[in-house]
C-alpha cells in the first residue's frame, strides 16, 4: 500500500511545518514541529523539531481509517480492529482473539494529531 496521491498524504502535506501534538491514550506521545515526513513500507515515518531545536524521527503505523476535524484542529488516526473490520463481525472476532505480541502503543486505539 502506498500512500503517494491519497487523501491521507494531502492531510499530512496540509500540517507540514506546523506545530503538533500526538496523544495517545489521553497521553502526550510526542510533540513538535513537522518537519517531514515520508512512508517507510506499512509505517509513516515523522520528522519533528522540539522545543530545544534538536530533530527527532519516530515511525507510526498508517491506520486503518483517519477524520480531520479541521474547525478543532485535529486529525484521528483509527487503528481500532473494528475499523478495520468493517462492520464484519466475523472478522472483528477474530481480530480481537488473535494472540498480542510485545507491546505495540496503537494496538487497537485511537491516536489524535492535535494542530497547535
Amino acid at each position: 500500500m502506498l500512500i503517494e496521491g491519497t487523501e491521507l498524504e494531502n492531510l499530512l502535506k496540509k500540517i507540514l511545518q506546523k506545530k503538533i501534538r500526538l496523544n495517545l491514550k489521553n497521553k502526550v506521545y510526542k510533540k513538535g514541529k513537522l518537519v517531514l515526513f515520508k512512508q517507510n513500507n506499512y509505517h509513516l515515518e515523522f520528522t519533528i523539531e522540539n522545543k530545544d531545536c534538536e530533530i527527532k524521527k519516530f515511525e507510526i503505523p498508517i491506520p486503518f481509517a483517519f477524520e480531520e476535524w479541521e474547525e478543532d484542529n485535529l486529525i484521528y488516526f483509527d487503528y481500532r480492529f473494528f475499523t478495520l473490520a468493517k462492520g464484519n463481525d466475523k472478522l472483528y472476532d477474530l481480530l480481537k482473539n488473535l494472540p498480542k505480541e510485545g507491546n505495540n502503543k496503537f494496538y487497537d486505539t485511537i491516536l489524535e494529531i492535535e494542530i497547535i
